[in-house]
């Protein structure tokens, strides 16, 4: 179900000014950045852990001499340490033609875009953009970094794309140029594609931490007149005809879009996903609460 052109977006609210958000994972990384997110396995450097034998963890260096004096059995006592890593952080950014109603892109998902981009750096996390359509649109895409200013570039990027096409098919493209160690992927878009091209998508995304971020708009689930003539865009094709609303239309509508709403909800409990809801404007507090819940 595609949008209706004639309805009237709601407007954007942007933030006065951008702060970092702490994030936490559900799983412990591997590797060898360090960062500030507890990984997996032993080391030398990190959040203390524990104390173990020297025979256990050969490292003289981390010898504790006042735990081994103490020890009635003379063993030496190294201290331990919990790991803490960085991992990629990625927004794959659906930019298909119905992407273009109310100028979401441009609004609310740029500065999601660009919050996350500033909570990464600010969390030693490499950041990647892709901005997808028919492929990876390479002008509104980003390489992996963690520089200073990075959200400014990421918004920038995204106010200047023109969502277009129909379909997504770049959002597989980029799945498969996403790093290969598990990242934290946000996943971008409406949905208005078949339940089985989102499954193939979420397929394609095995490996990582997904979170899907769902762009809705008001204008088309509760902003229909009950009587008038309306005209209907499909926004990917550019097919349009005028259309005479009435409350039997409008009830039905309506219905498809929440029975719409409830199969993609079901999908995403089943892959045990819980999404971000991006409705209107970018609710900060609520992206806050969900980004700490994991």
């Amino acid at each position: 179900m595609k949008p209706p052109a004639g309805a009237h977006p709601s407007p954007e609210v942007r933030p006065v000014d951008l702060r970092p958000l702490p994030y936490r994972l559900r799983w412990r990384p591997e590797g060898i950045f360090p960062g500030a997110h507890p990984g997996r396995g032993e080391g030398s450097e990190g959040e203390f852990r524990r104390h173990v034998s020297l025979l256990r963890q050969p490292d003289p260096r981390r010898i504790d001499l006042r735990v081994s004096l103490r020890d009635p059995h003379g063993e030496l006592h190294v201290r331990q340490f919990a790991p803490r890593r960085s991992v990629p952080v990625a927004t794959l950014v659906d930019l298909s033609g119905s992407m273009r109603f109310g100028e979401a892109v441009a609004g609310r998902v740029a500065d999601l875009c660009a919050l996350l981009a500033l909570s990464a750096v600010r969390s030693g996390d490499n950041f990647v953009l892709f901005g997808c359509d028919a492929g990876v649109n390479e002008a509104a895409s980003l390489p992996l970094s963690r520089r200073r200013g990075l959200e400014e570039e990421v918004r920038a990027c995204l106010i200047a794309a023109k969502p277009r096409g129909t379909g997504a098919s770049g959002l597989f493209e980029a799945a498969g140029r996403l790093p290969g160690r598990r990242s934290l992927v946000f996943l971008v878009s409406d949905f208005l594609m078949p339940v089985a091209e989102i499954e193939r998508l979420l397929d394609a995304l095995w490996r990582h931490d997904v979170i899907p971020v769902v762009v809705r708009d008001g204008a088309v689930e509760e902003g229909l007149p009950r009587w008038g003539l309306i005209e209907l865009g499909d926004l990917e094709t550019g097919a349009a005809r005028l259309v005479f609303m009435r409350p039997g239309l409008r009830t039905r509508w309506l219905r498809a879009a929440r029975e719409r709403q409830a199969a993609l909800a079901a999908l995403f409990t089943r892959r045990g996903l819980r999404p971000v809801d991006l409705k209107d404007a970018l609710d900060t507090d609520a992206l806050a609460q969900r980004l700490m819940e994991g």
